[in-house]
């Protein structure tokens, strides 16, 4: 039984292709002339508005040639050694997780490896246009190696992986990449920064339909009430005040939504306008009352 063991074992051995027969040169852990780098997204679990954040898992690929041409082989690693590793970096990264092994493809000249994160990342939010807002989810990479060392550039890449990605309460519009050069307090050198976007569009129609639809029949209701009688005017206030109330604590809910902000956003308009319209049919309707008593009295 152990003889069988053994047989089994010295198979797979054999049968895997091991570090070294991969790479036949050391070039591959030297610094290559460039490197092509690409990032596919593949879940955004949650967006947390009241933080800016964002939670992502992505693969990070890259790929640099080597002088010499090299035997076709695929392989997992832990780690790289013995493959040119750029040390990215993720300028806006809260934390961040490795997911998978290092999986290293080797092909003539070529040499690619990929690697699947899941991180929580820092966002920019802008709730201007709140609740008919777009937002753009970032991830800003860089190297350890400056420009001088390692030129950086963005593989052309079709995210099709895009059409299936789903975002609870978002419509994913597109997808952008784009490089800039970055400087260091006290450091001469200059970096290539990446930056991998995505535009989201708020799915205002939940919107619409949970807040500004029950708003619209306030406000109706508020007009309509001014069609009441001369003798009903303690009913037409009871409902101008019931509407402002209710105004009052529909623009509490939704400040709940969003964190403090130091602007004001679209929705804080509407809220004022609404608020505004009301008040002023309320106090329309004590002047109006105020006039006809002095008229009869």
């Amino acid at each position: 039984m152990f003889k069988y063991f053994c047989i089994i074992v010295w198979v797979i051995i054999i049968g895997q292709p091991v570090l070294s027969d991969c790479l036949p040169t050391l070039e591959m852990k030297e610094i290559p002339e460039e490197i092509y780098v690409e990032i596919h997204p593949t879940a955004i679990t949650s967006i947390d508005e009241m933080t800016s954040t964002f939670d992502y898992q992505f693969y990070l690929g890259y790929s640099f040639e080597t002088e010499e041409a090299n035997s076709y082989c695929s392989l997992k690693l832990d780690d790289l050694k013995g493959i040119f590793d750029p040390s990215f970096e993720f300028l806006n990264a809260i934390s961040v997780e490795r997911l998978t092994p290092y999986w290293v493809e080797i092909e003539d000249y070529e040499v690619y490896v990929e690697v699947k994160y899941r991180g929580t990342f820092k966002g920019e939010f802008d709730f201007t246009f709140y609740p008919f807002d777009k937002q753009i989810l970032h991830i800003d990479l860089t190297s350890f190696y400056s420009i001088d060392d390692l030129d950086i550039e963005l593989e052309e890449q079709n995210i099709t992986a895009l059409d299936n990605l789903e975002v609870a309460g978002w419509d994913v519009k597109g997808f952008q990449s784009q490089a800039s050069i970055k400087t260091y307090s006290g450091d001469d050198e200059e970096y290539q920064v990446i930056k991998y976007s995505k535009d989201l569009n708020r799915n205002s129609m939940s919107m619409i339909f949970r807040f500004f639809l029950p708003l619209f029949v306030l406000v109706s209701l508020n007009f309509l009430s001014l069609r009441l009688k001369r003798e009903d005017f303690e009913t037409k206030i009871e409902i101008q005040l019931a509407v402002i109330i209710s105004i009052a604590a529909y623009s509490i809910i939704m400040d709940t939504k969003i964190p403090d902000l130091h602007y004001l956003t679209m929705a804080d308009a509407i809220m004022t306008i609404v608020f505004l319209s009301s008040a002023s049919l309320l106090a329309f309707s004590i002047i109006k009352k105020r006039i006809s008593e002095d008229e009869t009295g």
